[in-house]
């Protein structure tokens, strides 16, 4: 039987704990990146934001509306995906010279500040909310890969994602030399 819960700060900081050693391992966890603060907030909409261009922290709430219906409609989320996919918004927010390159733009077909839209198509996108914009088709692919260890799973090896997934590979290996630009 699948129960609610209310996130509390220990499951909070065992799932931080947890996502912070696989960004080491992928060469991620720098002093920018440790200087996120990630704070448990009350309650929200979604299942957690990164202030990106503004304060930069990750909130991540008590209780989310989101989390609450998708408890309904059997979808789930675990936290350390969510915490995967807002890491994935702090990188970009960390490291803008090697997001306002043109190696984002032809990994992913637009600039990360882009706001259009796509349609959503499974050779070309990880998920659905992946389509929303060029960004959060960043962190989800960011997410896929953290959680994946950097290897694509065969079900989503199209052209379109590994390209992707080449760009988060060589992010990955730019930020552990220190880079700020391509």
């Amino acid at each position: 039987m699948r129960r609610i819960h209310i996130l509390t700060l220990a499951r909070l900081d065992r799932a931080t704990q947890k996502v912070t050693i696989e960004l080491h391992h992928q060469g991620l966890w720098d002093a920018r990146l440790r200087n996120v603060p990630i704070i448990l907030v009350p309650a929200g909409i979604a299942y957690g934001w990164q202030w990106y261009g503004g304060s930069g922290e990750i909130c991540i709430p008590r209780v989310s509306l989101l989390k609450l219906h998708d408890f309904f409609t059997g979808n789930y989320m675990s936290l350390a995906d969510v915490l995967r996919h807002e890491f994935g918004h702090a990188v970009a927010d960390t490291h803008r010279g090697l997001f306002r390159s043109r190696h984002f733009t032809t990994a992913f077909d637009r600039s990360h500040e882009s706001n259009d839209r796509s349609e959503y198509a499974p050779a070309t996108h990880i998920s659905r909310y992946a389509a929303t914009n060029p960004s959060e088709d960043f962190a989800e692919n960011f997410m896929h890969y953290i959680r994946c260890r950097g290897n694509l799973p065969s079900k989503h090896a199209t052209p379109a994602i590994r390209r992707k997934w080449q760009f988060i590979n060589a992010l990955c290996r730019a930020i552990e030399c220190g880079r700020t630009r391509w």
